[in-house]
């Protein structure tokens, strides 16, 4: 394991490096099923604009970047983020990509988002994290939902996925 800044029990957190610009990350954002309901993965990438990506998320303190990684092997599967801080109302956002299609419904992207509001809260000194999520990702929103986020708002047909417009639902967590 390198550099481990949060542990779970299936994955550990570590900061996203110039190291996992590889061909496997490259092919999650690039593979419109991954993307599906992401603001990545409209335009075609390289590895040139990943390395360029994750350059930009890298010490930056207007967005926390954190590379998932499998807990037994030290694989990078995804990515989680916060961004979207607001010091003075204690608030932000969230994004995640589980990228590793064999790393998907087991659990992990709930596993994530509860460490990730865990720091939040108590690390960062937040009271309120807001995420989006299509209503055509019935899986992401249970995920959400075991991790404490409830619906806050549905923009109705707002989004255009594969195919038709769906909702954009807002959910959100409170630290109280």
């Amino acid at each position: 394991m390198s550099a481990v800044f949060i542990q779970g029990n299936q994955v550990y957190l570590r900061a996203l490096s110039q190291d996992d610009a590889t061909p496997a990350y490259l092919s999650w954002i690039n593979d419109p099923e991954t993307t599906r309901g992401l603001v990545t993965g409209h335009f075609p990438s390289n590895l040139q604009s990943l390395k360029d990506y994750i350059n930009s998320v890298t010490g930056n303190r207007d967005k926390v970047m954190l590379a998932i990684c499998d807990l037994n092997t030290g694989q990078h599967i995804g990515n989680i983020k916060l961004d979207q801080f607001d010091w003075i109302s204690g608030t932000c956002e969230l994004g995640i990509l589980i990228g590793s299609v064999e790393h998907r419904g087991k659990g992990i992207g709930a596993e994530v988002c509860s460490l990730v509001v865990s720091y939040a809260f108590e690390r960062l000194n937040l009271r309120k994290i807001l995420l989006a999520v299509y209503a055509s990702n019935p899986g992401a929103i249970r995920a959400y939902e075991k991790a404490g986020f409830a619906e806050e708002a549905r923009l109705r047909e707002h989004v255009y996925s594969a195919g038709s417009y769906t909702d954009k639902i807002y959910m959100s967590v409170f630290r109280n």
